[in-house]
């Protein structure tokens, strides 16, 4: 499939067909949910991203989606996305539609993410929490199915070396957790059926 056929219309009915698919507890680190939302920035399918504040505890200056730990309060994975997203970005539950829940990463930090792909109204008003968000950018997301933009980089943590695959947008670079997950959703897009 060519950059041009990954459309809105695409990621929306390929991920809302994935939904239901089940995906079990890692059980082995802290759960934390995130949304990742797609819209249409200058006429082309985007995904929102953050670039969460340097004073932040856990993974400060980078690019991630809208997200956090799951909390007690919660009534599941799902709300826990939604109600971070509505802390980081004053972003309504309303303006959200969810297409389906994708595989959890687990994350070298100590972290089960679970992401939950939908769509972000378009031009919905976005109010970033300075304490959390130092930027918000939307993504195209031809950047993550060209080849040009991938990088690999390697991350030494705790005396063991790993090569990921990042991907440059701009003059930021999207990694971790985050390049695993966006690339999970673009992989279910692309190898549909």
């Amino acid at each position: 499939m060519i950059n041009s056929q990954l459309t809105i219309q695409r990621l929306e009915t390929t991920l809302k067909s994935y939904s239901g698919k089940r995906h079990d507890y890692l059980g082995s680190s802290a759960p934390a949910a995130v949304s990742v939302l797609f819209n249409v920035t200058n006429g082309e399918p985007c995904v929102l991203m953050i670039k969460r504040a340097e004073t932040l505890r856990h993974h400060s200056g980078q690019w991630a989606f809208p997200g956090g730990m799951i909390e007690d309060s919660d009534n599941s994975a799902m709300h826990a996305a939604l109600r971070e997203t509505k802390e980081e970005l004053g972003i309504d539950s309303s303006d959200i539609e969810i297409w389906c829940q994708m595989p959890p990463i687990d994350t070298s930090t100590g972290f089960e993410v679970w992401p939950y792909a939908g769509r972000v109204t378009d031009g919905v008003t976005i109010t970033p929490e300075e304490a959390e968000v130092a930027d918000v950018v939307s993504v195209p997301v031809r950047v993550f199915v060209d080849e040009n933009t991938r990088r690999s980089i390697t991350v030494i943590r705790n005396g063991s070396t790993r090569k990921l695959t990042a991907y440059a947008y701009e003059d930021r670079i999207i990694w971790g957790a985050s390049a695993q997950i966006i690339a999970n959703a673009i992989d279910i897009v692309m190898n549909a059926a």
